[in-house]
This record gives C-alpha cells, structure tokens and sequence, in this order.
C-alpha cells in the first residue's frame, strides 16, 4: 500500500513547476518585437469585388470609399482608440488593488524563525532563540490596497485623459477633413483633364480638316507650301498638348488609387457630375465665425489649452499628502506542507506627506505652466493660420469667379472668329498665319475656360476644408 506521503508530491516541487510555468510565460525575446516583411506591392493584391469601386465612380463614392481605406484615417483611428484605453487606464486609480502571493522560505535565522512560527501559531514552548533550527516555512495570502485620498490628481488624470480622447478624435476629424478635400481635388483634375482632352482633341480635328485641305491645294498649285508646313507645325503642336494632357489625367488618377488606398492597375472611371460644395457664407467674416465654431484644428487646439491647465493643477496638488488603506490576510504552515494554520489578518490607514523630493515636485510645476504657455501660444497661431486659409480661400474664389466669367465671353467670341476667319481662308481672304492665330486663340479660350472653372471649383472645396465642413463628409 502506497501511503500518502509518497503520492503526494512535495510542496517545493509543486512552486518549482508553478514558478516555472510563470517564468517560462515571461520569458521574451528580440525577435518577438522584430516587425513583419513588408506586404506584397498592391498590384498583386487581390482586392474582393466588393472593395472596388463601382463605375463610374461619383465624387462622393470616392470620399467614402477613402474614408474607409486610406492608411491615414485608419492611423487617426487607431490613435483614438489608443486615447479611449489610456482613458480606461485612469479608471483603476478609483479602485482597490487586490494581489496574492505565496512563498516558500528555507532558513537558518532565530529572527525569522520567531516570527513565521508565530504568524503559523506553532511556537514550541521552550524556544532557545540563541540555538534555534533551520526551518521550512509556507507562507500564502491576499493583500488589498486602496487609495483613499490624493488631493485630487486621479480625478484631475481622468479629465486630462478624457481630454485626450477629445483631441485624437478632432484629429481623426482634421484627417478626413483633409482626405475628403484631397480626394474631391483629385477627382476635379481628372475631369478637368478629360475636358481638356476633349478640347485638345477638338483642335486637332480642326487643324487635320485644314491640313487635308491644304495639301490638296498644293498639288494643286492654289497654295503654297510654307502654309502647308505651317499647319502641320501647329498640328504637331496641338499633339504634343495632348499628350501632356493625357499624362496630367493619369497622374491625378494615380493621386486618387493612392487616396482610396488602390491597387495601381485599378480601373477607375469618373462620373460626369462635378462636386457642389453646397451653399457657402457670403462672407468671409462669417466663414470664419464658421471656421472657429468647426474647424478640427482649431477646436483641438482648444482642448490640447484645457488639458495643460488640468496638467498644471496636478503638478501643484503633488505637494498635498495621500490617505491609503492597506489590508492583509495570509496564513503560515510551519511544515511547508500547504496545510496552513489559522489565517492571519492586518488594517492598516497611512496618511502620508512627502517632506522633500530634491525640487522635483517644484520643477513639474515649472515644466506645466511652460507647456500651458505653449499650447496657449499654439492655440493663438491656430486661430491665426485658419483665418489667413479662410481668406485666402474667399479671394480665390473671388478671383476664379470673375476670371471664368471673363473667360466664357471669350470663348464664345473666339469660337466666332474662328469660324469667320476659317470661311475666308477657305475662300482665299485670309492668309493660313490669321487662321493658325484664330485657332490658337480659340484653344486658349477654352483652356482658360476650363481651368477657370477648375479654379472656382477648386476654391469652393478649399473654403470648405478651411471651415471643417468636409471633416463627416461621406456623400
């Protein structure tokens, strides 16, 4: 028969397994902090058909679909939740802590063995404390801690970290802000891009039309052949525009893959509609009232002031004293046989002051109030810098909107000239030099024309990043 002492097993072996199990869980390496390869380039990403865009794709689908994805906005998000969960951390201070331990203790020292027998009730009678054995001693038991009073500063730590949740969200808001501006920017260069195509393609159907019809008429004898090259020089040109047109509207397509975080061999084609920024101030006055009330930036900016006050009356109430309470209960067994005795219990209440700290507490309060004039000072050219983009943005649009106006009456006077002066060299009462001047004219028109308009729409979305507007914008 197997008696109990040799089944069991023995109690400095059972802590050896179970220390064991939490050093080897500790244990960590290098490696485990080395970052992963870099991913595959994205043009062999395999994207699922819901994660493309569908076609064509309006300026508002473009902002939510980069919304969604774009690397930048997810980061923004990433730091918002970083921010909830320092706010989470603050909570603790409001709670108790509750630890256990459990110790195995080995020795030869009439001090120790005095106590642990006594806390283990097991004290022989007659004790020689100048000749006392080495003992085993189990020790096992819980230990709470409270904090009762700081002067304040936990409650002072959670709305300095609620603060901190406030600014990461506006800058995930200044983010999109900027994101659904850059997005709606890109989308407009592409369809001012294929608007000059159309305008370059135009042109050179024109000056083909007059070639052909030129080159006839040297073989013919009814036209000379410096007119001739002079067309197909300005056909050359107009070719070469072209191309330079065509590259402008596959680098703003590039620009828009990147926003909307696609693939480089994504096919994207825009919708016709253009982007309405919506009715916007009259003035730039009440722009700017709009700016201060929305803006992310400002409004973080704002908060970022808060939390350095709150900062600063932390670093002053570190000179207040802490109440904390402190309780045990544990249990000894005197033969290390986890069998311990009657448990044991203390409560305990300190009020603590600390006397001096070698100037530290006095040099936080210096660091806050620097910080705080800082931030203050930051809030202050905040304030500044979006009132100088809310103007800029009015006189932009002010500019643009007369110069397309200007521009429109010019392309309907050079479509008429064109066609005037074309009629008479046809006929022979203009020379090819007054036609080439006509055509050029015509081209310029409707270039400026465009990018007139490009202009306005392009001040119209400045005015409404500069005021916040775009920070939700979704559709």
């Amino acid at each position: 028969m197997i008696g109990r002492d040799t089944c069991m097993p023995r109690p400095a072996g059972v802590l050896a397994i179970v220390a064991a199990g939490f050093l080897l869980g500790g244990c960590v390496t290098r490696e485990h902090f080395v970052p992963p390869p870099p991913p595959a380039p994205l043009r062999v990403v395999a994207l699922p058909a819901a994660a493309l865009p569908t076609e064509p794709l309006t300026v508002g689908e473009a902002v939510r679909i980069a919304l969604e994805r774009n690397p930048d906005l997810r980061v923004a998000a990433a730091r918002v939740a970083e921010a909830q969960a320092r706010l989470a951390e603050t909570e603790a201070a409001f709670w108790p802590h509750l630890g256990a331990e459990v110790s195995l203790l080995h020795a030869d020292a009439p001090s120790a063995y005095l106590f642990k027998r006594i806390d283990a009730h097991a004290l022989p009678a007659s004790t020689d404390f100048n000749d006392t054995p080495s003992f085993s001693n189990l020790e096992a038991g819980l230990t709470l801690r409270w904090n009762l009073w700081r002067g304040g500063r936990d409650q002072l730590g959670r709305w300095a970290a609620d603060a901190d949740v406030g600014i990461a969200q506006l800058g995930r808001d200044a983010v999109a802000n900027a994101l659904a501006a850059a997005v709606v920017a890109a989308c407009l260069d592409a369809r001012a891009a294929g608007e000059l195509l159309a305008t370059d393609d135009a042109s050179i159907r024109t000056v083909e039309a007059q070639v052909a019809e030129s080159r006839i008429k040297v073989e013919g004898g009814a036209a000379l052949r410096s007119d001739l090259l002079s067309l197909e020089v300005r056909l050359a040109e107009a070719r070469q525009q072209r191309v330079r047109t065509a590259i402008a509207r596959r680098m703003a397509l590039a620009t828009l893959r990147e926003l909307l975080a696609l693939p480089a061999d994504a096919s994207l084609v825009l919708a016709d509609a253009t982007y309405d920024a919506g009715p916007l101030p009259e003035t730039a006055a009440q722009a700017l009232a709009e700016a201060y009330r929305r803006r992310p930036e400002t409004l973080a900016a704002r908060r970022a002031v808060e939390r350095a006050q709150i900062e600063l009356a932390t670093a002053e109430r570190a000179y207040l004293p802490r109440l904390d309470l402190e309780s045990r209960l544990y249990g000894d067994d005197a033969e290390a046989r986890l069998e311990p005795g009657d448990p044991n219990w203390t409560v305990a209440v300190a009020l603590s002051v600390e006397l001096f700290d070698g100037g530290a507490r006095a040099a936080g309060v210096r660091r806050a109030r620097a910080a705080l004039d800082e931030l203050t000072e930051s809030d202050r050219k905040a304030l500044l810098l979006v009132a100088r983009e809310v103007e800029t943005a009015y006189l932009r649009l002010e500019e643009a909107r007369a110069r397309l106006a200007v521009a429109v009456q010019a392309v309907d006077a050079a479509e008429e000239s064109l066609e005037l002066v074309s009629a008479q060299y046809r006929g022979g009462a203009a020379t090819v030099t007054r036609f080439l001047e006509a055509e050029a004219a015509r081209m310029r028109a409707r270039t400026a024309r465009i990018g007139a308009e490009l202009d306005v729409s392009h001040a119209a979305v400045e005015a409404s990043r500069a005021m916040g507007w775009l920070a939700g914008a979704s559709a």
